[in-house]
């Protein structure tokens, strides 16, 4: 087993959690506070992996991918660092459900998520894998209303926290999804925990 995880922490995470980190390194069409995280680079349903292909030959992640099990799916949509243009692959998994803005999200996710009966939910919330963090296929915790709303319509359980605290350089907060990483029902915390009040 190995995570994705911004260069910047891959060794202390690695070193912490026992679980190899294949490091992140900054996306040139992403903005530069955001541009090695996992939510914006990858999208990973079932043992699909869906990514951006010049930034996987570049950083020479096709092998270690592909040693992983995962079936690597290049998106035909471009990123660029402008939000809604970088939300490509920013889609919040729970279950059978995906919740995404569906204007921007890439083509092949969503055939993907129809040929295989997920219900698609439409959300305006373009960082939705951002700002929710997925406890299991039917609860979350999340920073935004409207990702809660929405949901709680498809009949499952929503938490809403402030995360105001949560800091992001360059921007006015982070988020819990994006601050987050669950593996095997562990919950790992990049930063203070100690420092949050949401």
């Amino acid at each position: 087993m190995k995570a994705l995880v911004n260069y910047e922490l891959a060794d202390a995470f690695s070193h912490i959690t026992g679980i190899e980190a294949i490091p992140l390194f900054p996306y040139k069409h992403l903005a530069n506070p955001v541009a090695a995280h996992a939510d914006l680079l990858f999208c990973v349903i079932d043992n699909l992996i869906f990514c951006y292909e010049d930034y996987v030959i570049e950083n020479r992640l096709l092998e270690q991918l592909l040693s992983e099990g995962y079936e690597v799916v290049f998106v035909s949509k471009m990123c660029e660092r402008e939000y809604p243009n970088d939300i490509s692959l920013n889609v919040l998994i729970m279950g059978k459900t995906l919740f995404c803005n569906k204007k921007y999200t890439a083509k092949e996710i969503l055939d993907y998520g129809i040929s295989k009966g997920y219900d698609i939910v439409n959300v305006k919330q373009g960082y939705s894998a951002c700002s929710t963090l997925v406890v299991d296929e039917n609860t979350a915790v999340t920073s935004d209303l409207g990702m809660k709303r929405a949901i709680e319509s498809a009949g499952k359980r929503a938490v809403y926290v402030n995360c105001d605290d949560i800091l992001l350089s360059g921007y006015d907060h982070g988020f819990i999804g994006g601050s987050t990483i669950k593996i095997n029902n562990k919950l790992y915390i990049f930063g203070d925990v100690n420092d949050m009040e949401c």
